[in-house]
């Protein structure tokens, strides 16, 4: 059992009405479940869904420096407020019995992947992360007995926001898991389709319900790739050659996910097309307000004193934040869009708003 796993397990032992918990004796019974309630929130992903620590090493774990400021609010964080939640705390973060009343847990992480990395020191995975959710909820189960544990779960959004970094790492020259066949640019989307379907099957056999996947953005739009001059340019002045392997990716998810809601008829399964919503942004920029496209926003270097809150000085009139990720003005955008089908959701087949219980007329 991890070592957080078992200090949360020790201390419900001591703080839940000052007696043991004992799962075989007729007269004990389990902690009040708070009362039921469509606002809790587990995120799972990579640099998107998480910009902190996440990890006691994470530190040392980061292939490189591009990673969105904790200045920025993220796609999740915005999410978390309109459930009318505060930003999702890390998952290392909660610690002890007052951690099992939680309504928000963020097993995310900065470089996180849907694939495993030969480098022993690969930060979190897509398969790790849901273990970690395994473990939580197993102390739900102890905490608040089976069935309200259940209905915990089950009434809770999963929201699960992984491929960017799959591909930051496909498509680095030279990388670990670039010089692997295996790991090919065309075999890529269908491997990564099938791993997160295994995931999301996974979170539905450990009871979960609501669940919302969100596809990876038009990154052959990034100022990484823009500023490289070998690149060939399509008609929005993107890297399409990048962005056809996102769209690629993107739609077989978006079918896997379509063939899976017949399979698990019980589960509300939507997909979040963050890239058609970017694409757009990129598209039309004066009618969404923005000035800038192309370049980063904070351009600092890694080892550069100045913050990039400070050296942002206009981030609302930028798409990108840095060399990979959106400012909050675009994430923003994206979560309203989202949220509610009032402008055209981009989550399909409902909003997010219909995942959390606030039930929508559709």
């Amino acid at each position: 059992m991890a070592p957080f796993l078992l200090g949360l397990f020790f201390s419900l032992l001591l703080f839940s009405s000052g007696e043991a918990i004992a799962t075989t004796s007729p007269t004990a019974a389990p902690t009040a479940a708070p009362p039921l309630s469509a606002s809790r929130l587990f995120v799972l992903g990579d640099s998107t869904a998480n910009c902190r620590d996440n990890s006691r090493y994470a530190t040392l774990l980061w292939l490189n420096f591009s990673l969105p400021s904790c200045s920025n609010r993220l796609f999740s964080d915005l999410i978390a407020e309109k459930m009318g939640l505060v930003r999702p705390p890390p998952y290392y973060t909660l610690q002890g019995s007052s951690s099992v009343g939680t309504s928000m847990w963020n097993f995310g992480t900065p470089q996180g992947t849907i694939l495993s990395s030969t480098n022993s020191f690969s930060p979190s995975t897509l398969s790790r992360q849901v273990r970690q959710v395994a473990e939580v909820i197993q102390i739900l189960q102890l905490g608040y007995g089976a069935i309200s544990s259940r209905q915990m779960v089950s009434s809770a959004l999963f929201l699960l926001s992984f491929g960017t970094d799959d591909y930051l790492r496909i498509l680095r020259r030279q990388s670990e898991i670039s010089s692997n066949p295996k790991y090919q640019r065309h075999k890529l989307g269908p491997l990564l389709v099938s791993h997160m379907v295994r995931a999301v099957k996974d979170l539905y056999n450990a009871d979960a319900r609501r669940i919302a996947v969100v596809g990876v953005g038009p990154i052959g739009c990034a100022p990484s790739y823009l500023q490289d001059r070998s690149s060939k340019f399509d008609s929005q002045h993107c890297v399409g050659e990048v962005n056809d392997l996102i769209a690629g990716y993107n739609a077989k998810l978006e079918t896997r996910l379509e063939r899976l809601r017949s399979e698990l008829p019980d589960a509300e399964i939507v997909f979040c097309d963050v890239y058609k919503g970017i694409l757009d942004i990129i598209s039309n920029p004066k009618i969404y307000g923005f000035e800038n496209v192309r370049d980063p926003c904070c351009s600092v270097g890694p080892l550069s004193s100045a913050p990039c809150k400070t050296a942002c000085v206009e981030p609302h009139r930028h798409v990108w934040w840095d060399s990979y990720s959106n400012t909050e003005v675009v994430n923003s955008l994206l979560a309203d869009w989202s949220w509610s089908n009032s402008s055209g959701t981009i989550c399909r087949p409902k909003p997010l708003q219909y995942l959390t219980g606030n039930e929508l007329k559709l």
